[in-house]
C-alpha cells in the first residue's frame, strides 16, 4: 500500500521533473488513473498560484517499464486560462500525454441538474476485500490503497445484478484529503479510469479472458473545493465493440456535490498476448 500523495511526489530536474513509478499502483501495469494523477501533478506544479484544473484528455501510447520516468509539463497557452501539455518518458520514449486545461477564473453562472444516486452510507457496507475473499479471490495490489464499499457486488457467472451502474464508495487509505485542487482531482482520475473496467466485468456473465489496459481517458473537473475523505462513483460501461471498451462515471461527496465525471476506452487484449498496446 501507497499514498497516491506519495506515490505522485515529483522531483524537480533542468527540463521537468522525475518519478519512481510506485509498484504499489499496478494493475496490468501502471494503473491509467495513477498515470494522470502524476500527469496533474507536473501540472500544478508549473502553472501560476491559484489556477485549478478544468479539464484533462490523455492517450495512452504504450506500457511503462517499471522503474523511473521522466515528466515533462510545458504551458502552451498561458493566462488566466493556460493549457498544459504533458509527457511521461523512458529512455526518451514517450509513453503517456495528455493536455489539461487549468485557470483561476471563478466567476460566472452556478447550476447542476444533475443529482447522486439514493444509496446507503459506506458504515452500511460491506468492503471489496470482504466480498472477494467470500468468493475465495485475491484482489491485485492497486485496491490495496483503496477502501472500497460497493453498493451491490457481482462477480461474473453469478445472478444478474439489480442495477447495470456501478456504484461504490471509496477513500484513500492512510492519507488526508489533499490541499490543493490538482491532489484532490488526482483522486477523482484514479477512481474513474479504474472503474471503467470495474464496470465492465460486474456484468459479464463469465470471465474474461482478456485484460483492458487504458487506450484513453477524458476527465471535466467540476467541483474543487474541499470534501470529506469518502467519494462515491457512479459509472457504467455501456458498450464493448471492435475490441474496445468504453465506459463513463461521476465522483460525488458524501454530502452531494459532483466533483468530476468523465470516460475513456480500454483496449482488449488477450491474456496470452503480451499486453503491449
Amino acid at each position: 500500500m501507497s499514498t497516491l500523495t506519495k506515490a505522485t511526489d515529483l522531483l524537480p530536474t533542468g527540463n521537468g521533473f522525475t518519478i519512481d513509478l510506485d509498484p504499489a499502483w499496478e494493475g496490468w501495469g501502471p494503473a491509467g488513473g495513477y498515470l494522470a494523477a502524476i500527469a496533474l501533478a507536473a501540472a500544478g506544479r508549473v502553472v501560476p498560484e491559484g489556477h485549478r484544473p478544468v479539464t484533462l484528455t490523455a492517450q495512452f501510447l504504450s506500457k511503462a517499464a517499471p522503474g523511473r520516468i521522466e515528466v515533462r509539463a510545458d504551458i502552451r497557452k498561458p493566462g488566466g486560462a493556460s493549457m498544459v501539455n504533458v509527457a511521461l518518458l523512458q529512455s526518451d520514449r514517450c509513453f503517456f500525454q495528455a493536455q489539461i486545461w487549468t485557470t483561476a477564473k471563478k466567476e460566472g453562472p452556478r447550476s447542476n441538474n444533475l443529482r447522486m444516486p439514493s444509496v446507503p452510507l459506506p458504515d452500511e457496507l460491506e468492503t471489496l476485500e470482504s466480498h472477494f475473499s467470500k468468493r475465495g479471490r485475491r484482489l491485485v495490489k492497486f485496491w490495496s490503497n483503496l477502501d472500497c464499499r460497493p453498493v451491490e457486488f457481482r462477480v461474473p457467472g453469478e445472478a444478474p445484478p439489480r442495477n447495470s451502474r456501478l456504484e461504490r464508495w471509496y477513500r484513500f487509505r492512510d492519507e488526508t484529503v489533499p490541499l490543493n485542487a490538482f491532489g484532490r482531482a488526482a483522486r477523482a482520475a484514479v477512481l474513474i479510469d479504474a472503474n471503467i473496467w470495474a464496470a465492465h466485468w460486474r456484468m459479464l456473465n463469465s470471465e474474461p479472458a482478456y485484460a483492458g489496459p487504458s487506450l484513453d481517458l477524458t476527465l471535466w473537473f467540476h467541483d474543487g473545493g474541499d470534501y470529506s475523505d469518502w467519494m462515491l462513483i457512479d459509472a457504467a460501461s455501456p458498450i464493448a465493440a471492435d475490441a474496445v471498451v468504453h465506459g463513463t462515471g461521476s465522483v460525488w461527496t458524501i454530502d452531494g456535490r459532483l466533483v468530476a465525471t468523465g470516460g475513456g476506452n480500454c483496449l482488449v487484449v488477450p491474456f496470452e498476448s503480451s499486453a503491449e498496446q
